[in-house]
């Protein structure tokens, strides 16, 4: 049965005691369900996910978030110092099955074999999907993706789709996607919610089976309804 994982209210959040980033928006995710939050820079895209993640507070509104939350940033922010696996479990290193789960996790994602290394032996691709496999090792209810694809080629982006979507379909959290890539959106998501001047300007249910075509009919049809919402936003 579905739950809510993460839910805002009213939200409002004010820089400078004069400009609205989130201007009182309502906005929910539930349990398995994959959304994806797409708009201009500067709507507060980032800082509604930060928001969320408990890195920034609200100026008011309610919020609510399931207790078991992770997030992957843009940049993997791997600690250079610490080998692969520790850089997955973090302050969790004295724990005895530590390391154990951190290979567990690795393994997901294609790196068990990585777990001795440092971090400068790995790619671009393969440290981002380090910075999943930290978030799997948490096993989160709700998983933030804060624009994990962006730094990444073509080729790769492509692949840790394929591995992000395989990875939500077999433990099914809620997940939010912050993406400038209208595409990506429509390849990854059940919906897509448009923020625009600090304001949801659409929220939209993406009804195309997977695996999506991007040249189908189907597909550009939803394209250009999103980029009308944009064209507002």
């Amino acid at each position: 049965m579905k739950h809510t994982v993460a839910n805002v209210g009213h939200l409002l959040k004010t820089y400078d005691k004069k400009i609205n980033v989130l201007n009182e928006i309502d906005f929910s995710v539930q349990s398995g369900e994959f959304v994806s939050l797409v708009g201009p820079s500067g709507t507060g895209k980032t800082t509604l996910l930060r928001i969320l993640a408990g890195l920034e507070h609200p100026t008011s509104g309610t919020v609510q978030v399931a207790k078991n939350t992770s997030i992957v940033f843009q940049d993997p922010r791997l600690i250079a110092a610490q080998k692969i696996w520790k850089n997955v479990v973090l302050q969790d290193d004295r724990a005895k099955d530590s390391r154990a789960r951190a290979i567990a996790a690795l393994s997901e994602v294609g790196l068990a074999d990585k777990a001795d290394r440092w971090p400068f032996s790995l790619s671009g691709g393969e440290a981002q999907r380090v910075g999943i496999a930290r978030a799997l090792y948490r096993s989160p209810d709700l998983l933030l993706l804060d624009e994990p694809f962006s730094a990444l080629d073509a080729f790769t982006r492509k692949r840790i789709h394929k591995l992000v979507i395989d990875l939500w379909l077999d433990r099914r959290p809620g997940v939010l996607l912050v993406t400038h890539d209208i595409e990506e959106a429509i390849l990854l998501s059940d919906r897509i919610v448009v923020l625009g001047g600090g304001s949801i300007k659409g929220d939209i249910n993406v009804e195309i089976p997977r695996h999506r075509d991007t040249t189908s009919p189907e597909f550009n049809d939803l394209k250009r309804r999103v980029l009308e919402y944009l064209a507002h936003a």
